[in-house]
């Protein structure tokens, strides 16, 4: 039976003919591991098999009291935020990430289900705190900075845009300022690094350390997380993701994407910029072959 009001972020334990794990997220519901594809059966100690997360009702679930509120690490571990853990929960649901469980169920997906309401700072990344991240997405790259410990922080826009990887599908619901597609209200997220690119590839890209002094690392991760979780500007030429990331690291916004885009598109139109005799020249020299797009190795 139940042992006491539920709270958002309580780890269950449900008992039924078997007993699993799930995570209680508010107005009765709960998030648990379900096999995809097939139907929930008896999982064999040698089986391999692929889960993913799904909300349900508590009560259609384990009924009024076949559960129990384990949250047994407490005293050992400290619980994340409510926020960070309502977000893990969202990325886990709408970006398909899936797990491989091979061994004993019951104990395989308590271990998963505890990272949600736990930070364990196991993290495998060749990433170094401060450091640029650069995750591509067909032409463009969506950027974030690195902050330590498995998490990264960001600038998203709430429409989606063509420099960033979040789409409104991703957000949760939020009712603060206006957006559009080029500019307005964005908010500055704090992310698992790994449940946030997914089955995404990325890499640490620190391409203007050439040009600009980075800051020291410990005021990286300060101001980071000083922005992080709050409403920020967004403006697809100004105050892109990657002007957000570029800002934290050297102090001064750049975005060579949005400058690679710019002459991507005075070069596609720039034939219709100028009178017929010009345009007749610019064919002419098409021609002899003077320019070709090859020449502005554009993303």
């Amino acid at each position: 039976m139940a042992n006491h009001t539920l709270q958002y972020g309580d780890v269950i334990k449900i008992t039924l003919k078997d007993e699993f794990w799930a995570l209680y997220v508010g107005k009765g519901e709960i998030v648990h591991l379900v096999l995809i594809g097939e139907e929930s059966g008896t999982i064999s100690a040698d089986a391999v098999r692929k889960f993913m997360l799904k909300k349900d009702l508590l009560s259609n679930v384990a009924g009024n009291s076949n559960y129990l509120v384990e949250n047994k690490y407490d005293h050992s571990l400290h619980p994340r935020e409510k926020k960070a853990i309502e977000r893990s929960v969202h990325l886990w649901l709408n970006n398909g990430i899936t797990f491989k469980i091979m061994g004993i169920f019951e104990q395989e997906s308590e271990k998963i289900i505890q990272t949600l309401r736990y930070d364990t700072g196991k993290m495998s990344t060749d990433a170094s705190p401060g450091d640029l991240i650069e995750i591509p997405v067909g032409l463009y790259s969506h950027w974030v900075v690195y902050v330590g410990h498995g998490y990264i922080v960001h600038l998203v826009n709430e429409v989606n845009s063509l420099l960033d990887l979040s789409s409104a599908a991703t957000l949760p619901a939020r009712s603060s300022g206006s957006s559009s597609a080029s500019g307005g209200t964005g908010y500055v997220w704090k992310d698992r690094l790994s449940e946030y690119v997914s089955d995404k590839n990325y890499k640490v890209n620190n391409k203007y350390d050439k040009k600009y002094p980075p800051r020291n690392v410990e005021d990286i991760i300060k101001i980071a997380n000083a922005k992080a979780w709050k409403d920020h500007k967004y403006d697809l030429i100004e105050m892109n993701c990657e002007h957000f990331a570029t800002q934290l690291r050297y102090r001064i916004p750049v975005s060579g994407q949005v400058s690679d885009a710019a002459l991507h598109t005075f070069y596609l139109l720039w034939p219709n910029m100028f009178p017929p005799f010009i345009n007749a020249m610019i064919d002419s020299a098409h021609k002899c072959s003077y320019m070709s797009t090859s020449d502005f190795h554009l993303i």
